[in-house]
């Protein structure tokens, strides 16, 4: 189950925010409630198997956390023994459900481990996600920004909370610790903020992410060789319009379902493809992630305080754990990789150039670049990537006629979708998450427009999120 999907909304948001209303003054059992939700909403898409691993990874970390406050009290030496002991378990659990199959392929198609039998093992739903809430609650816990001595439901609270459990956005949990502890029985100006969100969100998710796949899937999907040129670019474009609306959709719903319920998340995009640099980019797509990464390895690492050789490999090392995060497979590195080597270029010499060419043209490097690196990360293969950029850039099949890959409804929602993008329009941008301010226009046009949403998802089928993957 889905946020955007009629079971949600008209079966699991409403008993969520009744629930809620009803027990608003009662914040244990206003928690307790949300922990209940979350796991019955996790069960649907993630079935049984997943849901166990689920528990096991919160309760276990509760636990983890309390003997890390223990630790700390015992010495620094007790602490960091603690800590990597504590974080190895979760990287390496990971590692298990999400690499250890693919790893053994690779190196089995080298010669290596030939004596060795992986079984493929069925990805827990949203473990990427949960694992670094983890890891940021045990390391913030170590650095002494938190006590571990928390209780148990406040803590499987924020663990389960179904509003980022499955696809993020990355939430720390001294983020929402107040929240959890007190947060308002009665805010109406969160509370219309968030409905706006998630409104918002939904239109996002069902009016342009669904409408352009189509497009983006039949021009992965064909072989390379059977599509034009301008076959090429439509669908790299479409698939670089689907995953920004799909993801910064599903993120709005989140930010949007946390405010409802008096939690206050912070924003996972800021308009990214507005940005005139890579650098500038990642801050501004998946911020949280991010953020994250910032904060849990590039500055342990050293930062950007060593000598310029180590920053640079800081950068590469950061971007290759980024790719490598988003799945197991060669594609995911080399994107990693790809946008690394960019950082560092614009670190080196491209950023000052950057900086004195005019707007439209450090806009459109960035813009290109960003899309060059989609294709890798959308590809089944490096060879397909390869192939696709050959095409796109008339390396290859110069001389095919374009075929159709999508209906005029798809290239009208590729059209809003690049409009709307890069024209900046108010209506379907989110508003600033500080100040919670809803814009009337923008709220009276995505109310009509969640309208249309529900009705296409009436007689649509479901399109997945696209990071439920991950």
């Amino acid at each position: 189950m889905v946020f955007a999907s009629l079971p949600f909304i008209f079966g699991i948001l409403p008993l969520f925010l009744f629930s809620d209303f009803l027990i608003k003054n009662r914040i244990y059992l206003r928690n307790l409630c949300i922990c209940l939700i979350s796991l019955f909403f996790y069960v649907f898409d993630g079935g049984f198997h997943s849901l166990k691993i689920l528990i096991a990874y919160g309760i276990l970390n509760y636990v983890f956390g309390y003997l890390l406050e223990i630790a700390k009290e015992k010495g620094k030496v007790s602490k960091n023994i603690s800590l990597v002991v504590f974080v190895s378990i979760n990287l390496l659990s990971l590692a298990f459900y999400k690499y250890s199959y693919w790893l053994v392929s690779l190196f089995q198609d080298y010669g290596l481990l030939m004596n060795v039998h992986a079984k493929k093992q069925a990805l827990p739903l949203g473990i990427s996600f949960f694992t670094f809430h983890a890891i940021s609650y045990l390391i913030d816990i170590a650095r002494g920004e938190l006590n571990g001595r928390n209780k148990v439901i406040p803590f499987l609270t924020y663990f389960f909370m179904f509003p980022h459990l499955i696809a993020g956005p990355i939430v720390r949990y001294k983020q929402v610790q107040n929240a959890l502890y007190n947060r308002e029985s009665t805010n109406s100006e969160l509370f219309s903020y968030g409905l706006y969100r998630f409104v918002l969100g939904v239109n996002k998710k069902i009016l342009i992410a669904n409408s352009v796949a189509p497009i983006a899937n039949m021009a992965f999907i064909y072989n390379v060789d059977a599509i034009s040129n301008l076959d090429a670019w439509i669908g790299a474009i479409a698939y670089m319009i689907q995953i920004y609306f799909d993801f910064s959709g599903y993120s709005d719903m989140a930010i949007g379902l946390a405010a409802m319920a008096g939690f206050r998340f912070s924003e996972n995009f800021n308009m990214p493809y507005q940005s005139k640099s890579i650098r500038e980019f990642w801050r501004r797509w998946h911020m949280s992630l991010s953020s994250w990464l910032r904060d849990y390895v590039y500055i342990p690492l050293g930062g950007s305080r060593v000598s310029t050789f180590r920053i640079y490999t800081n950068l590469v090392i950061v971007f290759f754990l980024c790719g490598l995060w988003h799945g197991a497979n060669m594609t995911f590195v080399v994107w990693g990789l790809y946008n690394g080597l960019f950082l560092v270029l614009e670190r080196l010499f491209l950023g000052n150039i950057l900086d004195r060419l005019p707007k439209v043209l450090s806009h459109s490097y960035a813009v290109l670049v960003v899309l060059i690196g989609w294709v890798f990360f959308r590809a089944d293969s490096l060879s397909q990537a390869i192939e696709y950029l050959k095409v796109m850039f008339f390396i290859s099949n110069t001389g095919n006629e374009s075929i159709c890959i999508g209906e005029s409804l798809n290239y009208l929602a590729l059209i809003l979708g690049v409009i709307i993008v890069f024209l900046n329009l108010k209506g379907f941008c989110s508003s600033d998450s500080k100040e919670h301010a809803v814009p009337k226009t923008g709220f009276i046009v995505n109310t009509g427009l969640f309208l249309l949403s529900i009705i296409s998802l009436y007689f649509c089928a479901q399109n997945p999120f696209i990071y439920f993957n991950f």
